[in-house]
């Protein structure tokens, strides 16, 4: 047993000690406290030392540990050699055992809520982790059958500084959200309802709302960056496991906020904090247990742990449903369905909950089709059908919300708002159609997007002036709506095509000028090239890779050209080096260049020959004072088509041979030989357009941002003993929102 693996096996001792001192210390036993307190230092102690000894073993390369050999190599930089520490499964389970540890050290200071109780119901999430590394599929120390001189290295997809912040932030937030399940059990397992875990278990909820979320979208950014596929969000199992707690989080916190106001939700809030973290287990069971190895690339293969995991997923589920059977029967204040806050945000709390059903079904439905023998995953067309509604209607009650309050108002204090923020999306509506937006679902979505984004702009500028610690929650949702109408402008309104980029010659596509450059020199085996967008210089990377089981692919990473309204995203998809002196893609009375010669195709004839029909492509050529038009032909014949290449005085020694064409498109291939002397390589590259991509990510920015701004100013209020609750607001005017996401 090495130094690792000792220190692995201390930290479950330590837990199970932990744990048996908080159930004495919860039962009133004085010494329990005191041997509570050393085990769970302890158990800090032994996971900081596990974390210390395999981050010296990456950066030595110790490559005696087979989790060493599989994920780093000495050639990776800093960065990825740090990020290394959390690549894999059992990295990354020691990852998340020591963000938790750390995080459960505020819980059982002697002014926090309960901490012997809450300690009792939150060390086994600790302690469960540790429990998992005892196995050799978890356990970062588990020895290599031989040493290697050199490792595996990084996977170069996460091979960048997005991928590298990723996984530490989703677990972060997986971490943050057994606070709100522990706090959630103890309130459910006392004697009475007692409604003082409310207050932290907000602000912790906040917390792994902010995380989680900030985890998530580094994730969307990173496949838009660096997979090439042309997105941010492609409804892959794994992608969606994190989802779905994300959203039963963001129903919590609302939840939270009208029981600590008006004392409705009560048992609705316990079910949405104990289902977040139980939630957060079943991701972690359909990540690693290997029951999606055949549905999603992420997924880790099917080994060891599925037993642990299940284990650790029924004790769970088993402590949740008892946990919401003993809370049963407690009163609980109902919800009126007056036109106020507490109807309204009561029915965000439904629709987010509605939300995560829908994607947890999807996400689920490989293992529930495989019970009917036929195994298979919905598409994103499903996810798109079934979750539009919903957040239509999500945006629209947030286009609406902002002018109410807490109690009923009058018709004549709300309309005016309200009528100015829906003008105000039916007009940007209409702005979008003219401009080309299509789809009615998607102009549906833009305009409650635009709604939602008037009617708290507004929220926004009133309560900076009258509350500014109070900016939170209209700041979150500015940045929700603006996330929305870029999906819609990125997802629905972008077009794109393959466009062929001979090297040297300027092509056009989509109002932009392509130039491509060549390869870089030197930059073998990470083979870089050039191309020019507008002018600007950029490199993208482009080369075959094996995925260490003798199976090759083409790694790609993207060019992206980041405009005001919309961005250029170029995908490489391989190289064509044609027969002649390159082949240039002409589109209908649009000017290409070979050289100093301008080349302009005009249309085409079509008639009779020989042997069939045959089409002909009229391409003018302007060199200096010399012009011609070309006509180049093309038969229909019994064996297929047949070109014949045209000489031209233009080009002295240079034919043009019409290669194919597309008449729906008005775009021709023309083959030029005998300019250069020898052939040219093309760039083959998808070329697509992604409009109002910058709202999106403006958008998580600002989500991020007020639930921050919320988060903070709840533990600056807690810290000084006021709590966190609103005041009581008067019916005479619209109320700030509390300050919850």
């Amino acid at each position: 047993m090495n130094l690792g693996d000792l220190a692995v096996h201390a930290a479950a001792a330590f837990a199970a000690a932990a744990f048996v001192g908080a159930l004495a210390w919860a039962r009133g036993s004085a010494p329990a406290e005191r041997l509570f307190r050393w085990a769970y230092f302890g158990l800090t102690a032994s996971l900081a030392a596990a974390s210390a000894l395999l981050l010296i073993a990456i950066f030595t390369h110790d490559f005696r540990f087979s989790y060493v050999y599989g994920y780093s190599s000495r050639d990776l930089p800093f960065l990825y050699l740090l990020s290394a520490f959390w690549a894999g499964q059992q990295g990354s389970f020691l990852l998340w055992a020591l963000i938790g540890v750390l995080l459960g050290l505020p819980l059982f200071r002697k002014d926090a809520f309960e901490p012997a109780k809450v300690m009792a119901c939150y060390v086994p999430t600790v302690g469960a982790l540790t429990f998992l590394m005892l196995d050799p599929a978890a356990n970062p120390f588990t020895l290599a059958s031989r040493v290697a001189p050199d490792g595996r290295g990084l996977n170069p997809l996460l091979q960048d500084p997005w991928m590298a912040s990723h996984p530490p932030m989703v677990f972060f937030g997986y971490a943050a959200a057994a606070i709100p399940f522990a706090f959630a059990l103890v309130s459910a397992f006392g004697k009475k309802d007692d409604a003082r875990w409310l207050a932290p278990a907000l602000r912790w909820a906040l917390v792994s709302f902010v995380l989680l979320g900030i985890g998530i979208v580094l994730g969307g950014f990173w496949a838009y960056k660096v997979l090439g596929w042309g997105g941010y969000w492609g409804w892959d199992p794994v992608e969606n496991a994190s989802l779905v707690p994300w959203l039963v989080t963001t129903a919590l916190l609302h939840g939270l906020v009208i029981q600590r106001r008006i004392g409705a939700l009560r048992l609705a809030n316990l079910f949405l904090a104990l289902g977040g973290y139980v939630l957060v287990l079943y991701s972690t069971f359909l990540t690693r247990s290997g029951v999606l190895a055949n549905f999603s690339v992420h997924s880790f293969p099917a080994g060891t742990l599925y037993t642990k995991l299940m284990i650790v997923q029924l004790a769970a589920v088993g402590v949740a449903i008892f946990a919401l059977w003993r809370a049963r029967g407690r009163a609980a204040k109902p919800l009126t369905a007056a036109l106020s806050w507490p109807a309204l945000i009561a029915a965000a709390v439904l629709l987010f909950a509605v939300c995560a059903v829908f994607v947890g079904v999807g996400t689920s439905w490989p293992l529930l089709s495989s019970l009917a023998g036929k195994p298979s995953v919905p598409g994103p067309s499903f996810y798109n059908f079934v979750n539009l509604p919903v957040v239509a209607a999500l945006l629209l009650l947030l286009g609406l919300v902002p002018a109410l309050g807490w109690q009923t108002m009058p018709a004549s204090l709300w309309r005016k708002p309200v009528l100015t923020a829906f003008g105000f999306a039916a007009g940007g509506a209409l702005v979008a159609w003219f401009l080309g937006g299509r789809g009615a679902a998607a102009l549906v979505l833009f305009f409650a997007g635009l709604a939602a984004l008037a009617a708290n702009l507004i929220k926004l500028s009133r309560t900076a002036r009258r509350m500014p610690w109070a900016v939170g929650a209209p700041i979150a949702h500015v940045g929700f709506a603006c996330m929305f109408l870029g999906i819609v402008g990125s997802s629905a309104w972008g077009t794109g095509r393959e466009v062929r980029l001979p090297l040297g010659q300027k092509v056009e596509a989509f109002g932009a000028t392509y130039v491509f450059g060549g390869h870089v020199d030197g930059t073998q085996p990470k083979d870089a090239w050039r191309v020019e967008v507008n002018g600007t210089p950029r490199t993208f990377l482009m080369y075959p890779q094996d995925d260490g089981e003798g199976h090759q692919s083409l790694f790609r990473r993207t060019v992206i050209d980041r405009q005001w309204t919309r961005d250029l995203y170029l995908v490489p998809q391989g190289m064509d080096t044609p027969a002649g002196d390159g082949v240039l893609e002409l589109e209908k009375q649009r000017t290409g260049t070979l050289g100093d010669t301008a080349l302009t195709f005009l249309g085409f004839e079509t008639g009779t020959g020989a042997h069939g029909m045959t089409v002909q492509a009229k391409v003018a050529l302007k060199r200096g004072d010399a012009e011609e038009t070309l006509d180049l032909p093309m038969e229909v014949t019994e064996s297929g088509l047949q070109a014949a290449p045209v000489p031209s005085s233009v080009l002295p020694g240079a034919t043009l041979t019409l290669q194919r064409m597309s008449v729906e498109q008005g775009t021709v291939y023309v083959a030029v030989a005998g300019v250069g002397g020898s052939a040219a390589p093309v760039l083959v590259t998808e070329i697509s357009t992604k409009p109002l991509i910058g709202v999106l990510w403006l958008g998580t920015l600002l989500l991020t941002l007020g639930c921050a701004v919320a988060a903070g100013r709840g533990f600056r209020e807690a810290a000084q003993g006021r709590g966190h609750r609103a005041e009581v607001p008067s019916t005479s005017r619209p109320q700030p929102v509390a300050p919850a996401a």
